[in-house]
Order: structure tokens, then sequence, then C-alpha cells
């Protein structure tokens, strides 16, 4: 077992803090200590639905407050999980938590009338639609606000992801970088990652080809501030996500008096939004008996912990009976890992409050699908 999960086992199971070099970790039996999680759900399910038997979610703060959101939605034969990134504040995560699933069940209504060959594609189709749809509404909304000069509105955005569940059946919509990664058995048995969607950030070449493409005549489309810190406009790491309306909307980048008034933040000219993209990149994949769970992270997470320890620290809890409580040992994990990367105690990085905790780590919010 590598010590990553020995960590991960160390704060959650007996809530013994672990203090942790790179090749090694000791533990201090005398001294515990809990995170102070936002928000923990866990569920087991009587019967399971669309696969699913269970799921285990955790979010943990950084900002305060904590700009992400997650949901979990079960209907009679459909699941629906969704992770929120929010980015300039909470308000564009809150705003699609409360209303994406619910746009994306009005977009599916058509959807019983499509023969089964078709329906995967039309499926896709509509979950395209309802991100879009999410991101016109708030457009809609916010524009008044803006121009009554509130101009902070105009950078306040979400990553967004949803994963939809039907039969055998997922599809994954994207707009960001929070990331699916499926578990799932390979031939010899043992349990490997397969990414269910890529990073849509300007660090990334395919998404940087696409923005040099899209606006050949503007130098600073992407500027690199260092390897993994690229900026769309300088001013923005995500290439898609909901919000962010002065990445895609000229009436979001001009005042009717001065530009200082309300606060906002404008890109200066060459100005040829949009920009950022509300349309996800969707991967559609036909669970099997060997695909086992699928976890989907905020940044927050991958920034600390590879695919590979994420699987093989939940497939670890899986073992002990414990998965309910496999969410919080991810995030739990991140701490170990950032309190390793300052040679801190695990235990100084928890005792940080939300905000000055924002200086060493992210917002971390983690949803665990169980499959049967």
């Amino acid at each position: 077992m590598r010590w990553s999960i020995v960590v991960a086992v160390a704060l959650h199971g007996a809530r013994v803090w672990a203090a942790c070099t790179d090749d090694q970790c000791s533990i201090d039996e005398t001294e515990t200590s809990i995170l102070d999680f936002d928000f923990v759900d866990s569920s087991t399910l009587t019967e399971p639905v669309a696969r699913v038997s269970g799921y285990s979610a955790s979010s943990y703060s950084a900002n305060n407050p904590n700009e992400d959101r997650f949901k979990v939605h079960i209907e009679k034969d459909t699941v629906f999980a969704s992770v929120l990134d929010g980015h300039g504040g909470w308000h564009v995560a809150e705003y699609v938590h409360s209303n994406l699933i619910n746009n994306t069940k009005a977009e599916l209504v058509s959807i019983a009338a499509q023969s089964d060959s078709d329906k995967d594609a039309a499926i896709a189709s509509k979950l395209e639609a309802a991100f879009l749809r999410t991101d016109d509404d708030l457009k809609a909304l916010l524009l008044p606000t803006f121009e009554l000069g509130f101009g902070q509105v105009n950078r306040v955005g979400a990553c967004t992801m949803l994963a939809y569940l039907r039969g055998d059946t997922l599809i994954v919509a994207n707009a960001g970088d929070v990331r699916a990664v499926l578990a799932t058995k390979n031939e010899s048995g043992h349990v490997v990652p397969h990414p269910l969607s890529t990073d849509n950030n300007a660090k990334h070449a395919t998404e940087k080809a696409r923005l040099e493409e899209a606006h050949p005549n503007e130098d600073n489309i992407v500027v690199c501030k260092s390897g993994n810190a690229c900026y769309v406009k300088g001013g923005l790491q995500p290439t898609r996500a909901l919000g962010d309306f002065v990445f895609k909307d000229a009436a979001f980048n001009t005042f009717r008096g001065s530009k200082q008034r309300g606060g906002g933040r404008f890109i200066p000219e060459p100005y040829t939004p949009p920009y950022v993209l509300a349309l996800p990149e969707v991967q559609t994949h036909k669970l099997t008996s060997d695909d086992q769970f699928l976890i989907l992270g905020s940044d927050g997470l991958w920034d600390d912990v590879s695919n590979e320890e994420a699987v093989e620290l939940v497939q670890h809890f899986i073992s002990l009976g414990q998965r309910d409580h496999a969410s919080q040992a991810l995030v739990e994990l991140v701490i170990a890992h950032t309190a390793a990367d300052y040679g801190v105690h695990a235990s100084d990085i928890a005792a940080l409050e939300p905000g000055d905790r924002r200086q060493v780590h992210d917002d971390t919010t983690v949803v665990i699908l169980f499959f049967t």
C-alpha cells in the first residue's frame, strides 16, 4: 500500500494526523484532528438505479465562503450528479446548482420518442442544450444588474460537470476543469482509472490551439505566467464555463460611463468574443460489470491527487467496508499532500481559517457514484 493511502486511512479512520515526508509518514498517536467539512452526504440505495448502488459526497472550503457546489439527484430510473467549481464568487455555482438539472430534465422530455439506436446521441445533444440554456438564462438575469453598475458580475463563473446515468448508459458533460474518472477492472483484475473528461484549461495544447485558431490576430489570446498557469486573455484559466460573460459577450465589457464604475475588470482591445464556451465536451460510456465507481472532483482534488491515487484510495475504502467515507478520505488526502508540500503538520493546514486556507489549497469537492 502506498504511503498516500496510509495517510488517508490514518486521517479518516482513526482521526490521527500523520506527519509526512516525501517517502514516508509517521503517526502521532496522541494528536487527533477532524476537518470541518462544509457538506458531507452519502447514501446506499435499497435498489440500484441505473447501476448506481450508492454514493459518497463531500465538500471542504478554502475560500470564505466555499465556491464549490455538488448535487446527486436520483429518480426512478435515472441518476444525475454534478460538481460545480465557482470562481470570482459562489454566485454562479449556486445558480447552476439550482437550475442545471431541472433544465436538463426539461430538455430530455422529447427523448422518449427516439429509437434506441439514436437515443444516446440525442441525450448528449440535450445535455449540451441544457448547459447553453442555463447559461443564456443566467446572462439574461445578470445583464440588467451589470448595466446598473455592478461591474464585478462580469467575471463570476463556474466550471460545470454533469453526469447522467440511465440503464447502462453513462454520459458526462464537462465545461471546465472539473474531472470525471471511471474506475474499472482491467484484464488482470486490478482497478484502474479511465478518464471520462478532459480538463478545459488554457494550459492544455488542444484548448490553446482552438483559441488561437478562432482568434488568429490576438497575441495575448493565452498568456502563460508559468508552465501550469495559463490564462485566456490574461484573465481566466478555464476555457469552458458557465457565467464569465466578459469573455463571451461585448455587452459585459462596456459601461455607459467610466469603466471604473462598479469595480468590474474589462478586457482591452483587441477584443473579439466569445473566448470561453458554455458548450460542454460530452463523452458517452456503456457501463459493464468491470466498472466499479465514478469519481467527480473539482480541481482542488486533482491539483494534488493523481487519477491513480484517487482510484486506489477509494478502492481501499470499499475493501474496508467504509465506502460512505471515501469522498472525505480523498479530501483529507489533499490536506496531507498540501502539508507535505509546505513541510508542516497536516493539523497546521487544517487549523487555517476559511479564506486563509486559499493561500495553500483550493475548495475541494468530491462525488463518488458506486456501481453494482
